[in-house]
């Protein structure tokens, strides 16, 4: 007979403690996520305003805006990476200007709200060229849109 005993297979008791401990980390990511939604005031909360407003949009009237203020997105992401760079640029100097910085915050707040006027002024100029039967629809879908709250990705029209 063999008188070497026969020698562990220790690799297997890792592997099978560190798989055990795996899938106990996946169940639990799950378990505490369904409990935090489930719970939470935040999947409770109504959808943002604006999105909102133009998700309860008919289809093409989504399409006709996107069109329409494309231009206005191109001219953003412009100002954007502009305004990213010059803000780069400002934190690196030496010595720090915080007014500097304060001055390139308020110019992207400000782009901002022109992007939000004009957005709010092409629904205004939708919404007030619908029917009255158009306008009772649309209300209809935008309540369907704030009752399933800002995370539905529902397929429209």
């Amino acid at each position: 007979m063999n008188a070497e005993p026969k020698t562990k297979r220790r690799w297997m008791s890792v592997v099978l403690i560190v798989s055990l401990a795996l899938n106990l980390l996946i169940v639990g990511v799950a378990v505490g996520t369904v409990l935090r939604v489930k719970g939470s005031d935040h999947a409770k909360a109504p959808p943002g305003f604006g999105p909102a407003l133009y998700r309860a949009l008919p289809k093409e009237d989504r399409k006709a805006m996107r069109g329409e203020l494309s231009g206005l997105h191109k001219e953003g992401s412009n100002a954007r990476t502009q305004g990213f760079e010059a803000i780069s640029a400002a934190l690196r100097a030496v010595p720090f200007d915080p007014v500097a910085v304060e001055g390139l915050l308020q110019q992207q707040a400000q782009a901002t709200a022109d992007l939000q006027s004009e957005l709010q002024a092409q629904w205004m100029a939708r919404v007030t060229a619908m029917s009255d039967e158009e306008r009772q629809t649309y209300a209809e879908r935008l309540q369907e849109v704030i009752q399933k709250g800002p995370h539905s990705r529902k397929k429209k029209d």
